[in-house]
């Protein structure tokens, strides 16, 4: 877990979305959970989209990898 950094994290409307860098993998994935459906998800990101992303996560949840709805907060599960 050492090699995840959170880039940032914000909350609002029942919404928490976070921007997770891995630094061993050189990845970058926006999590997203909407406390009000239960639905979280995971969007594999470039740096060139990352901004985009995280400010319209589910806007882009077709990519996402499966997170699933388990009602876990990836935000929280990442860190």
């Amino acid at each position: 877990m050492g090699d995840l950094v959170d880039i940032a994290t914000r909350r609002g409307g029942g919404i928490e979305v976070a921007l997770i860098w891995d630094r061993s993998e050189g990845t970058l994935v926006v999590f997203a959970y909407d406390g009000q459906t239960s639905e979280e998800i995971a969007v594999p990101v470039s740096a060139d989209e990352a901004a985009e992303v995280y400010r319209h996560p589910f806007a882009y949840a077709y990519r996402s990898t499966g997170a699933g709805s388990s009602g876990t907060s990836p935000a929280h599960s990442q860190r």
